[in-house]
């Protein structure tokens, strides 16, 4: 097995904070956006993509390296990275750049243009991954040197596509906290990843006590995806829970979305005496 490199936890971050912003790691930070894109590719035909990389110090310049790596999602949904061109599903081939190194003044940015050259025929069709890792040296405040690292990462899907999302199982439990918490499994059977929107809904009785919006779940092509939601309130002593979920990417369909069934968890045990995570749902 490819060997894992050294910065999973930063950017499961960077993922769960979007594109909105420049991204930083600490001080003396560089910046890229956007950290994550998601594309649909015409096998045979070029695209291009630009990056945004930033020297977001506002008294030093930067010397920022570019590479690229494979990368996928573990079942909790962060980014595992191996090394470029060693995934079955790997674009990095596809990938080009011009320039490895980028430097920046003080408070600088600058655009890198991507590259992709979809080759024709495709060896399958779906989905395939590349990141863009940018990474920089720098002194601390103690004047110790340190290397920070950020990434793009690009969700490329090519060919004849499909997504296919399902809730496998879910489960009341609670988190690390205490909290009241609701557990899902989910699955995706397709060739494509699916992004999923939608809501938790929580009712006592007819009136609904809590909504609770889920945002950006991605589940991976053909894998799953091991999902704890936090609840912002204690359930009530008879709940009633239903999820409604919209599949954003399903490429298979004209208008590129598809809402799931409605879905309902288990609730046979009260929140209030959990202490482990109990129950389950087929």
């Amino acid at each position: 097995m490819p060997a894992r490199l050294p910065f999973r936890s930063f950017l499961a971050a960077v993922l769960a904070a979007g594109s909105a912003a420049f991204l930083a790691q600490a001080e003396g930070r560089i910046g890229l956006q956007p950290a994550s894109v998601e594309l649909e590719l015409d096998p045979g035909e070029p695209m291009r993509q630009v990056v945004t990389v930033a020297n977001l110090d506002p008294a030093h310049p930067v010397s920022v390296s570019l590479a690229l790596a494979d990368w996928a999602y573990d079942e909790d949904g962060a980014p595992v990275f191996t090394p470029a061109g060693e995934s079955d599903s790997s674009a990095a081939s596809w990938t080009r750049y011009r320039a490895p190194t980028v430097s920046l003044a003080p408070g600088q940015s600058k655009q890198v243009v991507i590259n992709l050259s979809t080759p024709e025929p495709l060896v399958r069709t779906g989905d395939y991954r590349v990141a863009l890792l940018a990474s920089s040296v720098m002194k601390d405040e103690a004047g110790h040197w340190q290397k920070h690292r950020i990434a793009s990462l690009f969700s490329l899907t090519a060919g004849k596509a499909r997504s296919y999302p399902k809730i496998m199982a879910s489960r009341l439990t609670v988190t690390a906290s205490g909290d009241p918490a609701i557990g899902l499994d989910l699955a995706n059977t397709g060739n494509a990843h699916a992004r999923l929107d939608g809501v938790i809904e929580i009712r006592s009785g007819t009136e609904i006590v809590l909504a609770q919006d889920l945002k950006d779940v991605i589940v991976p092509d053909k894998g799953t995806r091991n999902l704890i939601v936090p609840l912002d309130q204690p359930l009530p002593a008879d709940p009633e829970i239903e999820i409604r979920l919209l599949n954003r990417f399903a490429p298979q369909t004209k208008r590129g979305e598809k809402a799931l069934p409605p879905y309902k968890v288990k609730t046979e045990t009260e929140v209030a005496d959990l202490a482990i995570p109990v129950g389950g749902q087929d």
